[in-house]
């Protein structure tokens, strides 16, 4: 196990409860605690303004940068400058903001998957008929292999 990793795994919990006067230092620690995920990148949300399509997208540290960006010519996945920006403390004080440093919307989300495939959360949708079926099976799995399961 890396140093990193271990440093995420031993995440303390202050033992005072978390409440709208904590500090924000207090709040980021707790949100980061909860939703924890790669630390190297993050997903960034996106609205284009001239289709109105949104979604996200890996956050970099080159993108629009004049003479090194190449979008919308050269799509993100194929750039040879790609730059991830990796999650801080200002990451997560912009998100739960809503906004950035220079006053632009912020969004961030969470890749969950870790690189070396494992997780620390997981969120399952369960929709359309089956759905009861679906979760029961869901959580009767996550018995079998002494999973945590908060349905």
């Amino acid at each position: 196990m890396t140093s990193s990793r271990r440093s995420r795994r031993s995440v303390q919990q202050s033992s005072t409860p978390i409440h709208q006067l904590s500090s924000p230092e207090e709040k980021i620690a707790l949100f980061r605690s909860l939703f924890r995920g790669r630390e190297d990148v993050y997903p960034r949300r996106f609205e284009s303004r001239k289709t109105g399509k949104s979604g996200y997208a890996p956050a970099c540290a080159n993108e629009w940068v004049r003479d090194i960006c190449e979008k919308p010519r050269v799509k993100c996945a194929e750039c040879p400058n790609r730059r991830f920006l990796p999650v801080t403390d200002d990451v997560i004080r912009w998100h739960l903001s809503g906004y950035d440093d220079a006053g632009q919307r912020f969004v961030a989300g969470v890749y969950p998957m870790l690189l070396d495939e494992t997780c620390f959360f997981l969120t399952v949708d369960f929709d359309k008929s089956g759905w009861l079926e679906d979760s029961t099976a869901y959580k009767e799995t996550c018995r079998g292999v002494e999973s945590f399961c908060g349905a």
